[in-house]
């Protein structure tokens, strides 16, 4: 079976099902995978950490992002 034949098989599963695997699938990941990150990156999140540190009140809460981004969808 190739991923596209995986995928669609599960897309033609119920949504409550298709979340089932989707759970299924990211607890079998090792505890680090996808964590190793560039030196770009790295520097990239040194900055914005740096940045916040500086000026806490210019980052936003859970909440408000949210609702910006549902406030900029409609």
């Amino acid at each position: 079976m190739t991923v596209e034949q995986a995928i669609s098989d599960i897309a033609s599963l119920p949504l409550e099902e298709q979340l089932l695997v989707v759970q299924a699938i990211w607890d079998r990941m090792p505890q680090d995978a996808g964590t190793s990150l560039t030196n770009q990156q790295r520097a990239e999140l040194d900055r914005r950490l740096a940045n916040y540190l500086e000026n806490p009140d210019s980052a936003l809460t859970e909440s408000q992002l949210r609702k910006q981004i549902r406030d900029s969808r409609s």
